[in-house]
């Protein structure tokens, strides 16, 4: 007992020794809380002495160090000490209210005063990139009820794929969940997220591009969820001591605000490649209303202001754009025109409205002498699109909209999910985007608002998945339509206020970044990402190393400029990317999951409206049939993705007679939708690969498609066994002439067959594998190549291993392939190859030391040509920690 109490005293003592005595200097001690507030200085007593000799009040170098100001520093005894206790440390901050908080280091600060010059700070210190590697957390839970406050800098957040979508988001979110129900609030400053300032200053902005938005979601019942969704980015400038109207409309920056001298409109063909029918623009119909500071309103038509007209096909009664041909109307506010019929000069102007009416498959852009690149160039921006592809003037409409810059994009939603009800499974979500304008006017503080054109303010996305399952039997069932007008990018000022709105580099960023492969780093370009990522191979990375499979020996440090498929003994494992196969629900000769584009990661494309159905049956575990219609089109014109299909899968594995893989897909198709692709080549390299363009060849227009795949798999003791078998069909249903005219042949494919064998065996103290593999592959169309291949590759090879001592080995392996090309004779060769390795694994300073020394010799003989040779000699020492 007397120990126990012995223990407790001297823990006090020691605590109270080591606490810092801080008197009066963080202010006025609030009762024994712990707790102080700031108070003004005192004043002394002793320096009310009507004297002329400057007094110096003691301050913390005195308190801890004794030093005074009139001393004489004399540091031959008594060495020179540098100021290190933890008392000097930091800096005392306090709240809103005066209350000491901390003596520390601050880590982040966003604040924003209106109004005022440079009103926006955002801070983040050194020590935030350093100490906490761009992220801290603040959190507290009592009970079911629980928060999170995260700042980070590359978070990965999402709302909804269709909403809110980064895997780097660089900001603020806060996180709330309880039993029943949970939210989500995000904030950046998008146009400057900061980062670690080694001056430790603030960083000040008068022009931000603010994004703001979050989730709220409840649990209705057991199986049902319901959620709100919300993101805005917006426009603002911290002079101005108010937001104006609608919050989420945004403000025009300092640059943006400033007179317009012209406003130029572009009309073109929304599908110019059939060449006719394009937009037809009727100018007699056709005005520009103005409204100026007094109230007065006007009409162009009225005082004889009108466009100057350019390009174009004369048609009877109207003027058209059809194919690559565009007509430019031209407003010029500082043409004798207008500056003598005018009500008022240009800067009076606060609000312009068009009335175009409009025809057939038309397109319309919009810029002025305010919307430019960084060149100073104008730049067109979209304001309308017809429906459909129209070609007799049945659509014939007065399109009105006003003109203004961009100010805000802002996107609410709603979602609904039902898990596990009666056997069904349910997810909605309905979204709308609207994009803001707002018309420039420099002696003006509010600004005429637009957010569309007259009966089309918003743009709609919506997505609705339903499956049920009744083994043996399920269904399921997805509609979507994505207008092409949806929009989850926002464009982002500079700090003088000027936006470039061509750029998608410099002058945007995406609410939903492209991420095809799922990595940290998004795929496009944005001012919140200006380095990409060009490393992207969806599906090519099963192992998750973040290297292609094709290509596993190369990595960012010791590059291999040779696929593993064409690599000497790598070869007798991999096979080429060809011998994939799976679904191509968009029929562009390239396997849906290992497609990348530059799209945003959207569950279906933009402008696309469908519905898919399908119905599956479970014959047995191993055995699926599945089969489903497809009617799918394009909401912008009149192309088609129609398909009806079958599906067989079986994957079986016997303990005794190894795996077996079947798969067999037949569709019925009429496709004229082009799916580009941005693909990585199989022969890249992650020091220096790039993304290849891969157009779609459009084979499916009236085409009968299959594909089909069996493979055999057997591995044992010793021996093992391979066997692939892939064919992928397009035949033509339609004409010949309608092929010919469209420069199709009959039909095209791919046919590929692999064998492969190997046996292991102990013999004498050595491991011996022989080997062989042979590889044949015939097919009409390549991404990545032009005509067509018909190859055959044998390969005889062996692997000879011994261990020589305890931790050293000795490898030897010998390659014979021979190539065949039935196409071209003068590609012919044969090779052969030899390896000689030894290596070394063993544990130095605590590290596994992996040391390897060889050579790698192989020579091939050309049917035509000389022979050549290569030859690598290597030692390479890796050090790991297992």
């Amino acid at each position: 007992m007397s120990s126990r109490l012995l223990t407790g005293a001297l823990l006090c003592a020691a605590s109270a020794a080591a606490q810092v005595d801080y008197g009066t200097r963080l202010g006025e001690q609030l009762g024994d809380e712990g707790r102080y507030r700031s108070q003004g200085p005192s004043v002394l007593l002793g320096a009310v002495d009507p004297a002329m000799r400057r007094w110096y009040v003691p301050q913390e170098l005195y308190r801890e160090y004794g030093w005074r100001q009139w001393q004489y520093t004399n540091y031959a005894r008594d060495h020179y000490n540098r100021y290190v206790d933890i008392a000097l440390e930091g800096d005392y901050f306090y709240d809103v209210y005066g209350d000491f908080v901390t003596r520390g280091w601050l880590i982040f600060n966003n604040a924003q005063t209106r109004p005022e010059q440079f009103g926006n700070t955002l801070f983040k210190g050194d020590r935030f990139r350093n100490w906490f590697s761009e992220v801290v957390v603040a959190a507290d839970q009592k009970g079911q009820y629980g928060y999170a406050l995260t700042l980070g800098s590359e978070l990965r957040t999402t709302l909804t794929p269709m909403t809110f979508s980064k895997p780097r988001f660089d900001g603020v979110q806060f996180d709330f969940a309880a039993d029943r129900y949970e939210a989500t609030a995000l904030y950046s400053r998008a146009s400057h997220s900061g980062g670690g300032t080694t001056a430790g200053l603030e960083v000040e902005r008068t022009n931000n591009t603010i994004l703001f938005g979050g989730r709220a979601a409840a649990q209705l019942t057991d199986f049902a969820t319901l959620g709100l969704n919300l993101i805005n980015s917006h426009q603002s400038n911290t002079l101005t001591d108010r937001q104006l109207g609608n919050p989420f409309s945004g403000l025009l920056t300092v640059g943006q605000n400033q007179t317009v001298g012209f406003i130029q409109i572009v009309l073109r063909d929304d599908s110019p490649d059939d060449g006719i029918a394009g937009a037809a623009f009727f100018p007699a119909g056709s005005d520009i209303i103005l409204r100026y500071r007094d109230g007065t309103v006007e009409r162009g038509g009225d005082i004889g202001f009108a466009p100057v007209i350019e390009g174009g096909f004369d048609r009877p009664g109207f003027v058209a754009a059809d194919g690559q041909e565009e007509i430019r109307l031209l407003y010029d506010f500082d043409s004798p025109e207008f500056a003598q019929k005018a009500h008022a000069v240009k800067d009076s102007i606060v609000q312009v409205e068009f009335e175009l009416v409009l025809g057939n498959d038309y397109q319309v852009w919009a810029t002025s002498s305010r919307q430019t690149n960084e060149r100073g160039e104008t730049v067109l921006l979209l304001i309308d699109q017809a429906e459909g592809n129209v070609q007799d003037v049945t659509n014939l409409r007065t399109v009105r909209f006003e003109y203004g810059l961009p100010t805000a994009t802002h996107v609410a939603g709603v979602t609904l999910e039902v898990r596990g009800w009666r056997g069904f499974d349910f997810y909605g979500e309905y979204d709308v985007n609207w994009n803001y304008r707002k018309y420039p006017n420099p002696y003006r503080e509010v600004h005429s608002t637009s957010s569309g054109i007259e009966g089309s303010v918003s743009n709609p996305a919506w997505m609705v998945n339903l499956a049920k399952s009744a083994a043996p039997l399920s269904l399921f069932v997805e509609a979507y339509s994505m207008d092409p007008g949806y929009n989850t990018a926002t464009f982002v000022t500079r700090g003088d206020g000027t936006i470039d709105y061509e750029s998608r580099r410099d002058g945007r960023i995406e609410f939903v970044d492209d991420n095809d492969d799922h990595d940290r780093n998004p795929d496009n370009v944005r001012f919140d990402w200006r380095s990409g990522d060009q490393i992207v191979f969806p599906g090519w990375d099963q192992n998750n190393d973040f290297i292609a499979d094709f290509n596993q020996n190369d990595n960012y440090v010791l590059s291999n400029t040779i696929p593993d498929f064409e690599e000497p003994f790598l070869r007798f494992s991999v096979d080429r990317p060809e011998f994939l196969f799976g679904v191509d629900m968009n029929h562009n000769f390239w396997v849906d999951p290992y497609e990348n584009d530059e799209a945003p990661d959207y569950p279906y494309d933009r402008d696309h409206r469908g519905l898919n159905t399908y119905a599956t049956l479970d014959v047995t575990p191993e055995l699926r049939l599945t089969a489903g219609v497809l009617r799918e089109n394009l909401i912008s014109s009149d192309q088609r993705n129609d398909a009806v299909y079958g599906q067989v899968t079986f994957d079986g594995d016997h303990p005794r007679w190894g795996r077996f893989r079947l798969f067999e897909m037949s569709q019925r198709v009429e496709d004229d939708i082009p799916d580009p692709l941005l693909q990585w080549r199989p022969d890249n390299t992650v020091q220096g690969g790039v993304l290849s363009t891969v157009d779609d060849p459009l084979l499916a227009r009236d085409t009968w498609v299959n594909q089909f795949f069996v493979g055999h798999a057997y591995e044992g003791a010793r021996l093992r066994l391979d066997t692939k078998v892939n064919h992928t069909l397009f035949r033509q249903l339609m004409s010949d002439e309608q092929r010919r005219k469209l420069g199709l042949s009959s039909s095209d494919f791919f046919f590929g067959v692999i064998n492969r064998a190997s046996y292991r065996v102990h013999l004498g103290g050595f491991d011996f594998e022989p080997r062989w593999k042979s590889e044949y592959r015939r097919q009409s169309i390549s991404p990545f190549r032009e005509g067509e291949h018909d190859e055959l590759r044998e390969l005889f090879g062996a692997l000879v291993e011994k261990d020589l001592l305890d931790q050293t080995r000795f490898h030897a392996g010998v390659e014979l392939m021979l190539f065949r090309d039935f196409e071209r004779d003068d590609e012919d060769f044969d090779s052969q190859s030899i390896a000689i390795q030894f290596s070394n694994s063993s544990e130095y300073l605590g590290y596994r030391i992996r040391a390897l020394a060889g050579v790698v010799i192989e020579r091939k003989d050309f049917d035509v040509g000389d022979a050549t040779t290569t030859s690598t000699s290597f030692v390479t020492v890796y050090a790991g920690l297992r």
